[in-house]
């Protein structure tokens, strides 16, 4: 069960990425700001995003504190090669975004940038909404800060 939608947040990297890894980006391209520092302005919306790898799928996340879990939608399940029919959407949930159904499952691979996890646990939403990046993969941080309208991220 996820709790209500909240402050959304981008993303995790354990390590400096390479020039480029950030490029699909639009104009909340992450920048680093120290060794083991990355600054994200907001995008339009105010949400800030980034992309990751889920099975060799690219996967547009909204970071989300307000997620206990990453969550999948069914589009992006699918292409990261997920059977959703063969998922049981039987776990209720409800966001600030409405009420649905949801079914725990595990990807074999989700990375972003140079952090790579195997056999992580995430959810996928029956119907709508977004790809979320919880708080199952933010723990993984040293620390969050928003600050002047920048989020950093600190590993």
């Amino acid at each position: 069960m996820r709790p209500l939608l909240a402050l959304a947040f981008c993303a995790l990297i354990s390590q400096p990425a390479r020039a480029g890894i950030f490029s699909f980006m639009n104009s909340a391209d992450p920048t680093f700001s120290g060794a083991h520092e990355l600054s994200v302005r907001p995008d339009s919306d105010g949400l800030y995003y980034i992309r990751a790898d889920v099975n060799g799928a690219e996967v547009r996340f909204v970071i989300d504190t307000g997620s206990d879990d990453v969550v999948l939608t069914r589009k992006d399940a699918r292409r990261a090669g997920i059977d959703v029919s063969r998922l049981d959407f039987s776990e209720d949930y409800d966001a600030a975004s409405g009420t649905g159904v949801e079914a725990d499952t595990t990807v074999q691979k989700l990375a972003i940038g140079p952090l790579a996890v195997t056999d992580f646990p995430v959810t996928v939403e029956q119907e709508g909404g977004a790809s979320l990046l919880g708080m199952t993969f933010l723990r993984r941080l040293k620390s969050v800060e928003m600050r002047s309208g920048h989020l950093y991220l600190r590993w």
